[in-house]
């Protein structure tokens, strides 16, 4: 038997050390160094050629690390000693850790809706390989950026577990799909009520959003939303219910049988780029303002002075710029 040399393994030795480790721990084995040439090729590491990682192999072999021999087919195969797989046992730890974290680094995760599960019984979840039980669960952001869960039982007793965001995400996911009511809240509580504001229902802010826009409107010189179309779109029918305050007054505009429920007292290529500034910034869409602009609005038409001065206006800007 060779000598075992306490020498440090070059880059080179390391790869192959860990291939031969993490195939050797699924399959036991010799392992052909051609086998290892494609591990390493498919692993994005720099290409080995075949004479560089044989003789890298009879200096590992030299070292006491591996053991050489040949297969019916005279090809090359290798395999760890005892001295080897020690070696090659924290090389492997940490090439798994690496490539962990770098996966870990760039995984997106959404996490689950708040839900208002029945909190008065507690139902059991696997967690980092313990079984808990509990009626809530609280994804934790302390102010510090660190995170934990909170696990609340129907006793009002808490369990804290650590973890980092992807972690914490993991195990809220856990507990959701086993029934259990989940939040998200910033810093720990030593209450399951406290920081809890009552009458969580969101606000309706249809209403104020109208009101804002009817006098934005009347400013433009643009009328004629009337309180019945104010009614309408803060309380819609059911199949209206779920679309955006702007999608609702367009339909709204739409059913309503006049050819142009809205009326300008201005000329429209006069306040055309104000207005539709003045709708994007109330949550209009691009193509809903073109809607309501071409075929919601009434323009006045221009007299025959009027095209005069545009062209005359135009003329000076121009000649100016």
């Amino acid at each position: 038997m060779p000598a075992v040399t306490s020498r440090r393994p070059s880059p080179l030795q390391r790869r192959v050390l860990i291939v031969l480790a993490a195939l050797g721990a699924k399959r036991p084995g010799p392992v052909a160094t051609r086998d290892i040439e494609r591990v390493l090729e498919q692993g994005g590491d720099a290409p080995v050629y075949g004479p560089n990682l044989r003789a890298s192999c009879r200096r590992m072999e030299a070292a006491g690390w591996l053991r050489t021999l040949r297969a019916r087919n005279l090809q090359l195969a290798v395999e760890l000693t005892d001295a080897g797989r020690a070696l090659a046992a924290p090389f492997l730890a940490g090439e798994q850790a690496r490539v962990l974290a770098e996966r870990r680094a760039t995984e997106v995760r959404v996490l689950p809706p708040g839900s208002q599960a029945d909190e008065d019984e507690d139902r059991p979840v696997e967690l980092g390989g313990r079984w808990h039980l509990a009626c809530r669960g609280d994804y934790v952001i302390r102010l510090d950026g660190t995170t934990c869960l909170q696990l609340w039982n129907a006793a009002a007793q808490v369990t804290r577990l650590a973890g980092d965001p992807l972690q914490i995400a993991t195990w809220l996911q856990a507990c959701h799909d086993a029934g259990i009511a989940v939040r998200m809240q910033i810093n720990e509580s030593t209450t399951p009520e406290e920081g809890t504001v009552n009458g969580t229902a969101p606000a309706d802010r249809t209403d104020t959003w109208f009101r804002q826009l009817e006098a934005a409107l009347e400013s433009a010189g643009i009328a004629g939303l009337t309180d019945s179309i104010r009614q309408a779109v803060v309380m819609p029918d059911e199949a209206l219910r779920s679309l955006p305050a702007p999608a609702r007054l367009l339909h709204v505009l739409r059913e309503i049988p006049e050819a142009f429920p809205l009326t300008a007292s201005l000329y429209e290529e006069d306040t055309e780029a104000a207005l539709a500034d003045l709708l994007a910034r109330t949550g209009f869409t691009a193509s809903q303002v073109q809607e309501l602009q071409w075929h919601r609005i009434r323009w006045p038409l221009m007299s025959e002075e009027d095209p005069a001065r545009s062209l005359w206006k135009n003329k000076t800007d121009a000649d100016f710029k």
